[in-house]
């Protein structure tokens, strides 16, 4: 009898072990997923916060013949000076107003559907083109810009 009931307790012990590695590999098999995907996800915020600077930098608006950024700092430019509506510019009896908040948008919802905030400051004001809460920021991309005048500026593109 004391055979049989040794037995059941290294088979009871066994049972445990096997169980105990059972739960081990499954939680580290399940914490490596989330990382993973929060890896991904950061890339994919990362590479998406590039391309959509990249192409505020690099692009140009037809018939203006002037980039995004350079449109945006044109409408706080000419608004501070004129005192008027700062997300327009004027680019004369030819092209007419462009209106900044119909272009840059639509631009920066391609690359993060809404979940965008771009602050052009210069020395003369700031323009805030879409809106993020700040609990909401994940990452912020800032650069200096040049400004008329051989001063300088900030762009911060915040993703959320």
């Amino acid at each position: 009898m004391k055979g049989v009931v040794e037995e059941m307790v290294y088979f009871v012990i066994i049972i445990l072990a096997v169980f105990m590695l059972f739960v081990f590999f499954t939680y580290q098999r399940g914490t490596r997923g989330v990382e993973v995907k929060k890896s991904v996800e950061e890339r994919l915020l990362s590479e998406e916060g590039t391309s959509a600077v990249f192409t505020l930098f690099n692009n140009k608006l037809p018939l203006v013949e002037k980039t995004y950024l350079e449109c945006g700092i044109d409408s706080i430019l000419q608004g501070n000076f004129s005192k008027k509506e700062m997300n327009k510019v004027f680019y004369g009896i030819g092209i007419g107003k462009v209106n900044v908040t119909e272009i840059i948008p639509p631009l920066l919802d391609n690359y993060a559907k809404g979940r965008w905030e771009l602050r052009i400051i210069t020395p003369d004001g700031t323009y805030t083109y879409g809106k993020l809460e700040k609990n909401e920021v994940v990452y912020s991309y800032e650069s200096l810009i040049p400004i008329p005048e051989e001063r300088v500026g900030k762009a911060i593109l915040l993703l959320g």
